[in-house]
């Protein structure tokens, strides 16, 4: 993966795999504590506590043979962690959701660049279509963030349903006026 934003997606796509309803995703970038956080919290159906220990591995998966034989999602997103001064936390209930948690020293000369977020969050937002995923997305920099959400970026937006002509426009267009808001 050559961004972050790319792994917040393939993870992302985790989560609804996982059946979840209810999807959180917060980056946070914090250049006086050098801190670069994302946290994706989801309400799917939880890892077993027997799996648990193995979800890093990278030969490890749960998925019926004659699928992919491996997970890389989170084996991938540890190793960028590890190599940017950071760590992977993967913290999971059975049957009640998983929080994972990415954290790198922001200035870390390994740690790759975030990516082309708003397209990232659109195309989530956008997804909700289909999956019927309630998402929340946040991007803080500093002591600035934004937040959206489907139904209040709708109404933001002035549009009905995501499925409007002009709704990816409309919300990459937001998001990109959203993050040069909190950018310096």
């Amino acid at each position: 993966m050559r961004t972050l934003s790319d792994h917040i997606f393939d993870l992302a796509q985790n989560s609804v795999n996982a059946g979840a309803g209810n999807i959180t995703i917060v980056v946070e970038e914090s250049l006086p504590d050098n801190k670069f956080t994302i946290r994706i919290e989801d309400d799917g159906h939880g890892i077993k506590p027997e799996h648990l220990p193995k979800v890093k591995d990278t030969f490890f998966t749960t998925r019926p043979s004659g699928k992919r034989n491996v997970g890389l999602g989170i084996s991938l997103m540890e190793a960028t962690c590890q190599r940017s001064g950071g760590y992977l936390r993967v913290e999971s209930t059975f049957r009640h959701g998983t929080t994972l948690t990415a954290a790198m020293e922001h200035d870390h000369t390994d740690r790759p660049p975030l990516g082309d977020l708003p397209a990232i969050f659109t195309s989530l937002l956008l997804s909700s279509l289909e999956n019927k995923v309630k998402w929340v997305l946040e991007h803080g920099f500093n002591d600035k963030k934004y937040r959206l959400r489907n139904r209040a970026t709708m109404e933001e937006l002035n549009i009905l349903s995501y499925s409007d002509s002009e709704a990816r426009t409309k919300l990459l267009e937001l998001i990109k006026r959203k993050e040069k808001e909190i950018q310096p």
